[in-house]
């Protein structure tokens, strides 16, 4: 009797450990991009976050060209953030809506942070960068930026500022490609990005993280972990 009470106990310790070893390999921060080619260019922002940060695990909602607008029209988006689970909820506009159409920008940002915030995530606004094609129309940083922090505080949400990151790089940097002229971004650009959004999630510097793409050296590593460490305030 006691030796079957003892395997009982045995057994239940097993499956105890498990449970936890399984716990264990989960991700403790779940975040969902919703955006298009500007986030999956380059095997996608979120990819390089996770190598960033293992304990992040990643998903997106993307397709090229598409406004949050058409995002919410088309319902994948927000079936995705209704099935819950997520830590943050990534925003990304199209790279022109905050300057050409920047009431429907706000209008989606507001609808969406609505659905993020029921769901129990917090929303980032990932402020984009200029555009050279669109400069003249005022696709700048200094446009990007006050769209997305203005829409930012009125909704008390985060916004991670690429843009911002960008300029400061190539103001030290010119000769570092960063963006096409549509605005695509390089694997630079969007190395920097993973980089200053990793610093807004977990509110410290990426400076010394060991993760780069293959294409990137260790000194352009360095040099972008401190560019976004930088322009983060760190």
């Amino acid at each position: 009797m006691r030796t079957k009470r003892f395997v009982g106990h045995v057994l239940v310790l097993c499956l105890a450990l498990l449970v936890l070893a399984s716990s264990s390999n989960q991700a403790s921060t779940r975040v969902l991009f919703i955006g298009n080619s500007y986030t999956y260019v380059n095997g996608g922002i979120d990819k390089q976050l996770e190598g960033l940060a293992p304990s992040i695990a990643t998903s997106r909602q993307t397709a090229a060209g598409y406004t949050l607008e058409r995002h919410w029209n088309e319902g994948d988006a927000l079936r995705a953030i209704r099935r819950g689970g997520w830590s943050y909820v990534v925003l990304q506009e199209q790279s022109q809506t905050p300057v050409f159409d920047q009431q429907k920008f706000y209008q989606f940002a507001r609808e969406f942070d609505r659905e993020i915030r029921a769901g129990g995530a917090q929303t980032l606004l990932l402020m984009t960068w200029e555009r050279p094609d669109s400069i003249a129309h005022g696709v700048t940083t200094a446009h990007l930026a006050a769209a997305y922090n203005a829409i930012g505080t009125k909704l008390g949400a985060k916004v991670t500022p690429a843009g911002l990151a960008f300029a400061r790089s190539l103001h030290e940097r010119p000769d570092l490609l960063l963006y096409s002229q549509d605005g695509h971004p390089t694997i630079y650009g969007t190395y920097l990005t993973a980089c200053m959004l990793y610093g807004t999630i977990f509110a410290r510097s990426p400076v010394g993280n060991l993760y780069s793409d293959r294409s990137i050296s260790p000194a352009m590593r360095t040099y972008f972990q401190h560019i976004a460490a930088e322009s983060l305030g760190f």
